[in-house]
């Protein structure tokens, strides 16, 4: 146990533990999100107008090991930013109908951030948590029909919700030098010009679908590793701004850089 918080509202009246539970849920899912691993208020108390315990719950939550170096977007240092992230987050949960696609796209990012396992298992994970986020935003939301949706390439649809997120596509040489000679090869080889969605796919797509061998994903060290990067950057970019976040982030791409190094969102 790292911290101690109390619940209340603004103008001080009562609330019942079942009127709590969407905020529980949410600081459950929400900081688990921004630390990159599970977290959870474990051990909520209700007090009743006469100083009294009247509620608590001892259920067990979905909790990792504690870690000093966190994996996920939000520097812990940034307070204003966990504010932030809270209070869109906790509306979102309070209605039934977005919080339950949300809780599901976020417990992929939660898994594909984290730095433990396998990193094409992450790769994977992440992946099946962006095709949930293009399902969404392009079939629910009615602008694409289900066979148009199919008849598309991945890269094409992951390419239009992050452009419409004000995401960018490209690959950053830097950031990312193990794609770069990547997408060097294979323009080489066959004349294609990827960008961050043709690789993200191409290369999650021969891990998953091999044609042949799969020794072409590892042909140029580095690639499985900085693929995992970009698909979980794109997708906690995606979450953030489906819930109109507009706060600081660490940039998920990035494998290294200064202890609480952060930036703005790309669409604030």
């Amino acid at each position: 146990m790292t911290h101690v918080m109390e619940l209340s509202r603004v103008d001080g009246s009562t609330f019942t533990a079942a009127e709590a539970e969407h905020v529980l849920r949410a600081l459950h899912v929400g900081l688990s999100f921004g630390l990159g691993r599970w977290v959870a208020p474990l051990l909520p108390a209700g007090i009743d107008t006469h100083g009294e315990v009247a509620w608590e719950e001892w259920r067990s939550l979905l909790c990792d090991p504690a870690r000093k170096i966190s994996s996920g977007w939000w520097v812990p240092f940034d307070s204003e930013a966990l504010a932030s992230l809270l209070d869109v987050l906790i509306p979102a949960f309070a209605d039934p109908d977005r919080a339950e696609p949300l809780r599901l796209q976020i417990n992929y990012a939660v898994t594909a951030t984290n730095d433990t396992g396998f990193v094409e298992q992450r790769v994977m994970i992440g992946a099946a948590g962006l095709e949930h986020v293009m399902w969404e935003r392009l079939v629910l939301s009615g602008r694409l029909t289900r066979n148009q949706f199919k008849a598309r390439p991945a890269h094409s649809l992951l390419r239009e919700v992050l452009q419409d997120a004000g995401i960018p596509t490209s690959i950053d040489p830097k950031q990312l030098p193990a794609l770069t000679r990547l997408v060097s090869m294979r323009r080489q080889e066959s004349g294609a010009d990827m960008d961050g969605p043709d690789v993200v796919t191409w290369v999650r797509n021969r891990l998953v679908h091999p044609t042949g061998s799969q020794d072409v994903v590892y042909r140029v060290p580095g690639v499985v590793m900085e693929t995992w990067l970009l698909t979980r950057h794109y997708l906690s970019l995606l979450i953030l701004e489906s819930l109109g976040y507009r706060g600081s982030y660490r940039n998920l791409a990035k494998r290294g850089g200064w202890v609480g190094e952060a930036e703005r969102v790309p669409w604030a």
